[in-house]
């Protein structure tokens, strides 16, 4: 693409956001929904969205639920997305979801995309994890995490300073914020898995109370495999954790449908 091109697409993605951002608002008489809006693909949204076509009409785009996101899960779609352009989203690979019990994402919201009677993890059904080329899988070959999948982790983590990223070592100060301290404590537990058998997807899975609900490791072939349980709600971290990228997020899917009409892990 050339700069002309690009300089193009820069033009009709300001319009657009003023366009469709306008049919969008909020006043004291509701909120008025943009007609006819079709995403081009489907997004693993921040937790308690409301269904798509709901979504796409009621998110204005303002960053709110990105802002407050104490795990800097949330991003909003660039020029790429077509309709969804400016509205919330999760890339999983680049971070995931950590189901913060409070869900500030939710409480953040304006307009009732994400739907403020669902500030409940019962109510939290963003998709489902399914597992792909199993036969990738390090647990299933007894094999160690490597250094690399964690050293990864520190790439997506915002809150550290140059040094830390360089280093791969967290340092506590003391005075961290919440924030801080919440990312911080994402990578002081994975620390304990370098050189260790990997079992990350399971472990680190943030669902509460119990995340052997969500996930968990089964035998297989002598070694172990990971198995898609009924609570999981796709938030993805497994996805951004996983060494060997063979987890993926089906958004807006349930259990059920994925895997007892049919479908099955691995």
């Amino acid at each position: 693409m050339n700069e002309l091109q690009k300089e193009k697409k820069r033009r009709e993605f300001i319009k657009n956001i003023i366009g469709v951002g306008a049919l969008s608002i909020v006043s004291g008489a509701g909120i008025y929904f943009a007609p006819n809006l079709k995403s081009s693909k489907l997004l693993l949204r921040p937790p308690g969205a409301v269904d798509e076509d709901t979504f796409l009409k009621m998110c204005i785009k303002c960053g709110q639920c990105l802002q407050v996101c104490p795990y800097d899960a949330i991003k909003l779609e660039d020029i790429e997305g077509g309709a969804s352009l400016g509205m919330a989203y999760i890339d999983p690979i680049e971070r995931g979801c950590y189901l913060c019990e409070a869900f500030p994402c939710i409480l953040a919201c304006p307009t009732g995309a994400l739907d403020h009677e669902k500030d409940n993890i019962k109510y939290i059904n963003m998709g489902v994890a399914v597992v792909t080329n199993i036969d990738r899988c390090l647990a299933l070959h007894n094999k160690k995490v490597p250094d690399v999948a964690i050293d990864k982790i520190y790439e997506h983590t915002k809150v550290l300073s140059k040094e830390e990223k360089e280093s791969k070592k967290v340092v506590i100060r003391g005075n961290e914020s919440e924030k801080e301290e919440l990312q911080k404590g994402v990578l002081e537990k994975l620390e304990k898995f370098r050189d260790k058998d990997c079992i990350i997807c399971a472990d680190m899975c943030p669902y509460f109370p119990n995340s052997q609900d969500a996930i968990g490791m089964i035998k297989h072939k002598g070694g172990f495999i990971p198995e898609i349980r009924e609570a999981c709600n796709g938030c993805g971290v497994c996805v951004e954790l996983c060494p060997t990228e063979i987890i993926k997020i089906i958004p807006r899917e349930t259990y059920a449908n994925v895997y007892k009409k049919g479908g099955k892990n691995g």
